[in-house]
């Protein structure tokens, strides 16, 4: 059997084992945000192996719907919470990025969806499996 976490872990600054917090680091914490980054507001680049001739994208399409049937942003903020967080998002997690979805212009879907996806993905919430 193989296992990624070391059993004996302590969470720094507690005395209670946790073992799966072994592998978020602040290195590794970093390196996760710079890759979501990348990946939603850019793409995976094409690479020379077989594996990713074309490169890989996102297609926000059906989120850019929601946003675009809500100017408020919320509808877009609660599917986003239902898929990636199993409806757990916490209200204060919910009303900032609320308020980061807010402040890009109506019009501009694609990045008001990019923005409330990289929030998400980067939150601890989201990190860190409950």
């Amino acid at each position: 059997m193989f296992n990624f976490y070391p059993p004996d872990y302590r969470v720094p600054g507690l005395s209670i084992l946790g073992p799966e917090f072994a592998l978020m680091t602040t290195g590794t914490s970093i390196q996760r945000t710079n890759f979501v980054n990348r990946f939603v507001f850019t793409a995976i680049p094409v690479t020379v192996s077989t594996d990713a001739p074309n490169g890989t994208t996102l297609d926000f399409a059906e989120f850019q719907a929601i946003s675009a049937s809500d100017p408020t942003g919320a509808a877009l903020v609660d599917e986003l919470n239902r898929r990636m967080l199993h409806s757990t998002m916490t209200p204060a997690m919910r009303t900032n990025i609320l308020n980061a979805v807010a402040a890009v212009a109506v019009a501009d879907t694609l990045t008001r969806v990019r923005q409330a996806v990289y929030l998400v993905a980067t939150s601890t919430q989201y990190q860190v499996q409950r």
